[in-house]
C-alpha cells in the first residue's frame, strides 16, 4: 500500500482529531488561567504545538511501517 493511499485512508480520523484537539486545548488552559485573552494566547500555541507533534509521530509511523 503506498503512503497516499493510506493516508487518504486515515483522513477521517485526522477530520475528527482536529476539533477535538482544539476543545482539549481550551479546556485544559481554562482551567489553568483565568484571563481570556491568556487562555486563547495560550491555546493557540498549545494546538499547533500538539498539531506538529501529532503530524511527526504519523510521519513516523508511516515511515516504520512503509514495507509491511
Amino acid at each position: 500500500m503506498t503512503v497516499s493511499l493510506l493516508f487518504a485512508s486515515q483522513v477521517n480520523a485526522v477530520v475528527y482529531l482536529i476539533p477535538l484537539l482544539a476543545v482539549i486545548s481550551l479546556v485544559y488552559n481554562a482551567t489553568r488561567y483565568e484571563l481570556p485573552q491568556i487562555i486563547i494566547q495560550r491555546s493557540i500555541h498549545f494546538f499547533f504545538t500538539s498539531v506538529i507533534i501529532m503530524g511527526a509521530l504519523m510521519t513516523l509511523l508511516a515511515l516504520l511501517s512503509w514495507n509491511l
